[in-house]
């Protein structure tokens, strides 16, 4: 973590502005505290990325509270479909306005970008790289820490890009952030308890989005307590042991890979007004 925070400021100097992936359910857990003086009074294009399985109302309203940030700006991002290359060009020219300006004042020619792009682990910064590059040019999976040093990607027009790896911080803290990074598949599957994991996106589901829950499970009863919906779950989809128990492991690997890949519907697990407490 040190390593890679003293690596992405020492090539700061080399870039013109920074694009931050942000996971788009969770802004506020997705964003890595130790980049704030790394970033101060630097140009910062936050991508909303994964904007697809968020909520669109919520993500709006993330984007507009960046835009009015100093020095930064945000749009929204998905790892699948057509990229809207027009609203990322025109966000990075418009954060390298004042760079232009001086450029030309020194009589310089227009010349392509640096930009640098960083992210936590498994944020979807390597897809989002090879979507610009139009060819695989970062390595890609669906778990964290793929890429392991900065490298330079040279394939597009108007800007070059800086991959420089995924990094989380030494204490999650609030500990909600580190339950929002686990729910979305942020921290390794490996270090958790996905059993105590999927009855925690349960019990917070029960407050924020029950009714998407019960939709997709096709549940009948009013349940009061997170334990009691896993139970719900289990037996609507089948997953007991002989005698009749419930296989929670099962049930939670259904539960947080729904959850994950969008099953559920839209889901912001953030919001604006609750920015504060994160």
């Amino acid at each position: 973590m040190k390593k890679t925070i003293e690596s992405i400021q020492s090539v700061k100097s080399q870039c013109d502005i920074a694009i931050v992936l942000l996971d788009a359910r969770i802004p506020m857990s997705s964003y890595n505290p130790l980049l704030d003086d790394t970033f101060a009074d630097y140009p910062v294009l936050y991508l909303l990325n994964k904007s697809d399985l968020a909520d669109p109302d919520v993500t709006e309203d993330w984007i507009r509270y960046f835009k009015s940030r100093e020095d930064t700006s945000a749009i929204p991002w998905t790892a699948t479909g057509k990229a809207n290359m027009r609203a990322l060009v025109k966000a990075i020219e418009e954060l390298a306005a004042p760079i232009r300006e001086k450029e030309r004042a020194k009589g310089m020619q227009k010349r392509k970008l640096r930009v640098m792009v960083t992210g936590i682990p498994n944020v979807g910064k390597s897809t989002f790289i090879n979507q610009l590059a139009g060819k695989k040019s970062a390595a890609i999976g669906n778990r964290p820490g793929i890429t392991k040093t900065n490298q330079w990607i040279r394939h597009h027009s108007e800007f070059d890009l800086l991959d420089t790896p995924g990094v989380l911080w030494p204490k999650l803290d609030p500990p909600i952030r580190g339950r929002h990074l686990a729910f979305t598949g942020s921290i390794k599957d490996e270090i958790m308890d996905r059993e105590t994991l999927a009855f925690e996106l349960l019990k917070e589901g029960m407050d924020k989005f029950y009714e998407l829950i019960a939709k997709r499970y096709d549940l009948k009863d009013n349940y009061s307590e997170a334990i009691e919906l896993m139970d719900g779950i289990g037996k609507r989809r089948g997953c007991l042991m002989r005698g009749g128990e419930i296989d929670y492991t099962k049930v939670a690997s259904i539960i947080l890979d729904e959850f994950r890949n969008g099953t559920w519907g839209r889901i912001s697990l953030e919001q604006v007004d609750d920015r504060h407490t994160l």
